[in-house]
């Protein structure tokens, strides 16, 4: 006869419901089941801890992802969207009226600046580009009384200029303005703008978050009110990430620091060295060089002594020798991305600000002779040794 089995204790159920997975699962499920209409009031009143019902109102992949950024960024809450560029247009749509004025760098990414310039002027939102490098008083001159948001990167696309985080904090504030920080070129671990003052803090997660160049999304991260507000604009519009970019991203969190020290490790030494080759490099710019005209705000602003991934530099003779240049490496490719593991190289002109009027590269910095490089995390004796031989041939 079969021996009935004992019923659990308390104590041991206690201890069952501690058990769970190493890894977290994917939750591939587009809705939720609900027994009934009562519980669909329940979701919808707020009455359900960490309830779900359809994949555009949030999914736990994508929640706990965001929770994970927002705690890196010293920040309340976070939201992932499907794209870097999907985060900014929720935060300025969520934010921003018929009527609005909006305040920009004018060395931001491409992207943002044709979104800025060319699209959003449809919907009656008006945006003025400042140099952030100006003093106090020439962007304050710049607010109006419809002035409702200010946007600028830690370290801008791709002149790599480094701006003052403080001070943009302080002048936004005194206008009760939303000041937005890219910090996607920077990640948590160079520099967290919440803790300098900004309002809302958004990463390109594809980029130096992923790290491996296989997922896409974004996520912005800011005080309660804020990121509650861009959440249900974002439900609105669809801009959820899915739970696999999400997933992927998650796992990528661990080991985030980490590749963001290496990459930071190995730029710093390529700086120099590209600095060393007057032969064929006019200019270098990288926050970590004594030269950089922002080097001692970027050692007061940023952690550890890291200045980022992200370089760039102008060789001397154009498009041609910047042609030849990328022809010549072997290990490095031409990526119209960046951040990953592997290093990449980028001409801005041909891709990421190949539809910014000519005026306005002129006005940021932005040359034909120029390359952006994300340096990765591979033996730098491998890094340098291809881009010596790649301008030795050019």
């Amino acid at each position: 006869m079969k021996q009935e089995k004992e019923k659990p204790s308390p104590e041991q159920l206690a201890r069952w419901s501690k058990i769970s997975p190493a890894a977290q699962p994917i939750f591939q499920t587009s809705v939720y089941d609900y027994p009934d209409l009562e519980t669909i009031d329940d979701f919808y009143n707020g009455l359900i801890p960490s309830g779900y019902l359809y994949s555009r109102n949030g999914l736990p992949n994508s929640r706990d992802l965001a929770r994970e950024v927002a705690l890196l960024e010293n920040t309340e809450e976070g939201l992932v969207c499907s794209t870097g560029m999907g985060a900014l247009s929720v935060v300025l749509l969520a934010n921003l009226d018929k009527g609005s004025h909006v305040i920009a760098a004018n060395d931001l990414y491409g992207g943002t600046t044709v979104l800025l310039k060319d699209e959003l002027p449809r919907f009656g939102i008006e945006t003025t580009f400042i140099d952030p490098r100006g003093s106090d008083s020439e962007i304050m001159s710049e607010f109006r009384d419809n002035t409702k948001l200010v946007l600028v990167e830690t370290i801008s696309n791709p002149t790599i200029q480094v701006c003052d985080i403080k001070k943009f904090a302080d002048l936004a504030r005194k206008r009760n303005v939303i000041l937005v920080v890219d910090n996607t070129f920077a990640s948590p671990f160079v520099v967290r703008p919440a803790d300098l003052g900004a309002d809302i803090v958004m990463h390109s997660g594809t980029k130096f978050l992923g790290g491996h160049h296989d997922l896409t999304i974004g996520v912005l991260c800011g005080n309660s009110k804020l990121i509650k507000r861009a959440a249900q604009f974002d439900t609105r519009i669809g801009t959820m990430a899915g739970p696999f970019d999400c997933w992927l991203a998650a796992r990528s969190v661990s080991t985030w620091k980490l590749r963001v020290e290496k990459c930071c490790e190995n730029s710093s030494k390529l700086a120099e060295y590209l600095e060393s080759r007057t032969d064929k490099v006019s200019k270098v710019y990288y926050p970590g060089l004594a030269s950089h005209p922002q080097h001692k705000l970027a050692a007061r602003l940023f952690l550890k002594n890291m200045y980022g991934g992200m370089l760039s530099f102008d060789l001397r003779n154009g498009l041609k020798q910047a042609s030849a240049f990328a022809k010549n490496l072997k290990s490095a490719k031409i990526a119209p991305s960046l951040g990953g593991v592997k290093t990449t190289i980028s001409h801005p002109g041909k891709t990421s600000h190949r539809y910014i009027s000519e005026e306005q590269k002129k006005e940021t910095g932005i040359t034909d002779a120029m390359i952006r490089v994300s340096v990765g995390v591979e033996d730098f004796d491998l890094i340098r040794s291809d881009f010596a031989q790649a301008l030795d041939g050019c």
